[in-house]
């Protein structure tokens, strides 16, 4: 004889709800996909986040949450609402990333908003996740966590990443920060002691000569090593010694400037042939 379960009216009064919940849920998503297509994107993110709460494991919607949430944010800005904007991205990627964790557009969203809103560890941390889980792609996530790290303006950890960058990539990585050693120096407003300021300018006048030795015909950094040799001479106590940098910086800039006039005069390589 076949038993027939009968459910308690509590039980029932859940089942209804929960179907109620699910069905309101997606009205209030598919309203949140017509308000984000008219670029509504305060409205949209509004929908999304009605329908995710009614139905949570609606998780494909996190996806639209977080690109409706970037929509709203200004990097840069401090106002406290469009930091809100800038966390509300970042969850909802996290969250759909954990169910879809090889959408890789999502991840370099993702990655960008870390970014932007200055969320560098937990950039660095998302970036060793996957280093671990992707070994194949080592070169890949190191040259990420260089980028975040100069970024981060975390320069002496970015100086000793540099080496283990693939060597195509070496050269651009350490003229980067010969720049931006020679940029907090140069712009510094007499708030940097006058010791870290001087290794700051040995760092990076040793960086942009790493550079050249990869690459000697690197014109942008024979700039940048040239104007540390005149951020040198400006706090050199030594009179010949100054006149020595003073020499090097207006060499080094000489060199760039006719390197790159003689590369300006070269004609410019055949186009490949059109495929037939």
């Amino acid at each position: 004889m076949q038993r027939i379960l009968i459910l308690p009216v509590s039980a029932l009064l859940v089942l209804s709800a929960t179907g109620c919940s699910k069905v309101q849920a997606r009205a209030d998503l598919k309203k949140g996909n017509s308000y984000y297509t008219q670029e509504q994107y305060a409205k949209a993110l509004d929908y999304y986040q009605r329908g995710l709460k009614l139905d949570p494991d609606a998780t494909f919607a996190y996806r639209s949450l977080g690109f409706s949430a970037l929509a709203l944010y200004r990097p840069g800005d401090e106002d406290a609402k469009n930091k809100e904007y800038g966390d509300t991205a970042i969850k909802a990627f996290q969250k759909y990333l954990e169910e879809n964790p090889t959408d890789s557009k999502v991840e370099d969203y993702l990655m960008a908003t870390y970014v932007n809103a200055g969320h560098y560890d937990e950039a660095l941390q998302y970036i060793d996740k996957k280093a671990q889980e992707n070994p194949q792609d080592a070169q890949k996530w190191k040259q990420a966590r260089f980028n975040i790290l100069l970024k981060a303006e975390r320069l002496d950890d970015a100086l000793a990443l540099a080496p283990q960058l693939a060597p195509a990539d070496r050269a651009t990585a350490l003229y980067s920060i010969g720049v931006a050693l020679w940029k907090k120096v140069y712009q510094d407003k007499g708030q940097i002691p006058m010791d870290q300021r001087s290794a700051m300018i040995e760092k990076g006048i040793n960086a942009e000569k790493a550079a050249l030795d990869i690459k000697p015909d690197y014109s942008d950094a024979m700039f940048y090593y040239g104007l540390l040799f005149r951020e040198r001479a400006k706090i050199e106590i030594d009179g010949a010694k100054r006149l020595e940098d003073e020499k090097l910086a207006n060499e080094w800039a000489t060199k760039g400037a006719e390197l790159m006039k003689k590369k300006a005069a070269q004609p410019p390589a055949p186009a490949a042939p059109a495929n037939s």
